[in-house]
């Protein structure tokens, strides 16, 4: 393996383990505040999907924006390549989550963690597949993975404050969606 391919998977890995912990603690963070409305951007206010994906996808793209780089790795390539695999971590929650509760007819906490675990390490594989390819190095490819990315911030951010009438915005306990009333 390569010395560039070694500090990709290095700083992916570590990534993952980033992305868990902040992820897994921004689960109880916007309760602890006393329903702050400004942590409802990061933080999850519910239990439905949605506000589920959210724990990934702000610490993975915290990451990608602020962690320090290897010397052989560029920004904007992290960020173009994060457009893709931050929303195949979404994709892979939703769809292994929603496939063993059809099965089960029920979920289990453990098989919650270890789906959001998975996907997190399946989408920052990716990460290290693409950019060691030097795949995002074409402009276009690249700016096309910036384009995602920012539609992700949007969606991320406008979602739980307006959620859709969709299941994957309401929490299956109460049927609530976005924001708990006070």
């Amino acid at each position: 393996m390569s010395g560039r391919k070694r500090s990709i998977l290095a700083f992916e890995l570590a990534g993952a383990v980033f992305m868990v912990v902040v992820g897994s603690a921004l689960h109880f963070l916007f309760d602890l505040a006393g329903g702050w409305p400004p942590l409802a951007l990061i933080a999850a206010v519910n239990e439905s999907i949605w506000e589920h994906l959210k724990l990934a996808f702000w610490p993975g793209l915290f990451w990608a924006g602020f962690a320090p780089l290897p010397a052989s790795l560029r920004r904007r390539e992290l960020l173009a390549v994060k457009g893709s695999s931050l929303l195949v971590t979404a994709v892979l929650i939703v769809a292994v989550f929603t496939t063993y509760t059809a099965i089960l007819g029920r979920n289990l906490l453990a098989l919650d963690i270890g789906t959001f675990v998975l996907a997190i390490l399946i989408g920052q594989a990716l990460s290290v597949a693409l950019r060691a390819g030097g795949t995002f190095r074409r402009r276009a490819v690249s700016r096309a993975g910036v384009w995602l990315l920012g539609l992700q911030i949007l969606a991320y951010s406008l979602f739980t404050f307006l959620p859709p009438d969709h299941w994957l915005f309401v929490e299956a306990s109460s049927g609530l969606r976005g924001i708990p009333p006070p």
